[in-house]
């Protein structure tokens, strides 16, 4: 996460599952119009980290949000001992689908999809790759090693620029 970190940065916690709640309505509480944010996400099965990075805003439209600014999704742990990686964005113009009844969702198809108390439901899913690259050829099981998700914890922070004098 470091290497992503670039100087001026300055990440602040804004969401936190487990304290916050798990419910969609509960992310774009915390979420919504926050500007850049980076999401990270434990699994349940495993306690892989996992999430994406969008500098749009999570402000649910109900359609697909165009980011040209190098959204990504990212592994930090995984069943398969793949090194931290970032996989890049393939179709800008499908980076996330900010929707109120769902927690962060990345791509179409969806690459990585949320939905609302991840906690006890397994109804959040992979569909990768679809908009952002599989640069390690593991598709769908990249990330837990299984097609669905059950989250542990989600947390996301809103990055602001500073300018440093």
């Amino acid at each position: 996460m470091n290497s992503m970190k670039k100087n001026g940065q300055k990440w602040k916690l804004i969401y936190k599952a487990s304290r916050d709640g798990f419910s969609a309505s509960d992310f774009h509480h915390h979420c919504d119009d926050q500007g850049p944010t980076i999401s990270v996400i434990q699994s349940s099965d495993g306690g892989h980290l996992l999430g994406g990075y969008t500098s749009e805003s999570w402000s649910p439209k109900g359609k697909y949000i165009h980011d040209s600014n190098n959204p990504f999704l990212f592994t930090l742990t995984n069943p398969h001992g793949i090194a931290p990686t970032k996989y890049s964005i393939r179709f800008p113009a499908y980076a996330i689908f900010p929707q109120i009844c769902c927690g962060p969702q990345f791509g179409s198809g969806y690459d990585l999809f949320v939905g609302s108390d991840s906690q006890t439901k397994r109804n959040s899913y992979f569909c990768f790759p679809h908009s952002y690259n599989d640069t390690t050829n593991h598709g769908s099981l990249t990330f837990t090693g299984d097609t669905k998700l059950q989250t542990n914890d989600i947390e996301s922070l809103s990055i602001n620029t500073q300018i440093i004098k």
